[in-house]
C-alpha cells in the first residue's frame, strides 16, 4: 500500500497572506486540524489548529472586542506558519509514511510531487486504513 492510496486529495490550503481570521474560520468551518500553506502553486508551510491557538491573543487580556479582532486580521499566516514542513511524495510506502508520523510525532503529512501538494496524510486517514483491516 502506498500513500496515494489512502491520502486525502481534496486538500483545503492557504497562502501565507491569509490572515489568522481565515485560518481560524478555515479550522472551524471545514473542521479539520491542518492546513498546508501554498504560494505559486507550491507547497511553503503548514499551519494547524495548535499554531493557531498559540497565536490567538487571549481574551483575558482585557482588550475590547474591536482590538481584539483587529489582531486576527493583522497577524498573517506566514507568521505562525511551520516553514518546510515535513513531506511524502505520493509513491512512498503507507509503512514508512506511519513511521513518520511515529517518529516525528506529527498529526498530518502533506503529499508532494516536485514541491506541488497533490494531497494530505492525515492521522484519520491512517485510523481508517487500521479500521479497514480489524475483524468485525
Amino acid at each position: 500500500m502506498i500513500v496515494e492510496d489512502v491520502m486525502t486529495r481534496d486538500v483545503v490550503t492557504l497562502t501565507p497572506e491569509h490572515t489568522l481570521r481565515d485560518a481560524i474560520d478555515t479550522l472551524r468551518s471545514k473542521r479539520i486540524r491542518h492546513l498546508p500553506v501554498v504560494e505559486d502553486q507550491k507547497l511553503v508551510g503548514i499551519v494547524t489548529d495548535r499554531d493557531v491557538k498559540r497565536a490567538t491573543p487571549s481574551v483575558l487580556a482585557g482588550w475590547d472586542r474591536a482590538h481584539y479582532d483587529e489582531m486576527l486580521l493583522t497577524i498573517k499566516v506566514a507568521q505562525l506558519m511551520t516553514r518546510e514542513p515535513i513531506t511524502v511524495p505520493r509513491q512512498s510506502a503507507l509503512k514508512a509514511a506511519v513511521e513518520i508520523f511515529l517518529d516525528k510525532k506529527v498529526g498530518a503529512l502533506p503529499v508532494v510531487d516536485k514541491g506541488h501538494l497533490v494531497g494530505i496524510l492525515t492521522e484519520i486517514d491512517i485510523l481508517r486504513v487500521a479500521y479497514d483491516l480489524l475483524p468485525e
